[in-house]
């Protein structure tokens, strides 16, 4: 809203009436441990598992934000209310993931390679994950310079050719 940025590429919670939004990809959420957590390569689990462990978090996970789905997925597998951890940063909340400081969410697609090197475990639930959506978001009341709005044409019209299917990350 303050025309510091041209465009941004975000999550959204609540739309403001003045932006323009155009969804570029969705991608969803599970909740991991690390190998030092006593769950870590334990089968069979289910979210009744998981009740009272401690948990890290991003800091837009909670209810009146951005991850609020995610927030919900893990009052569902009833962790501990207090996040022990927290960070704006993916990497982060996965090092602290693994560090063993408690169970926390990850996008799916990111941590295949993780899990493939023993370094993350999968945890309930295994379906249903959150989805969450990354907006490409601009002021059109601002004034960009040629560069800028070249960049918002082609990115508007790869949104506009590609299927959502094609942008959603599992």
């Amino acid at each position: 809203m303050s025309r510091r940025a041209s465009l941004a590429v975000c999550l959204v919670r609540k739309r403001n009436s003045k932006l323009e939004y155009s969804r570029l990809y969705r991608e969803f959420f599970g909740l991991f441990c690390g190998p030092t957590h006593p769950l870590f390569g334990v089968s069979d689990l289910t979210k009744a598992d998981l009740a009272g462990q401690a948990a890290v978090s991003f800091v837009t996970d909670r209810l009146e934000d951005a991850l609020r789905s995610v927030t919900l997925m893990r009052a569902d597998a009833d962790l501990i209310d207090r996040v022990v951890g927290t960070s704006a940063n993916l990497k982060e909340v996965r090092r602290m993931i693994i560090a063993g400081l408690g169970i926390g969410p990850l996008l799916v697609h990111v941590v295949r390679r993780d899990l493939d090197d023993g370094l993350l475990w999968r945890l309930p639930p295994y379906e249903n994950l959150p989805g969450i959506d990354v907006h490409v978001v601009w002021n059109p009341s601002a004034k960009m310079n040629r560069a800028e709005t070249a960049m918002l044409e082609m990115l508007l019209e790869r949104i506009a050719g590609t299927p959502i299917e094609e942008r959603t990350y599992r």
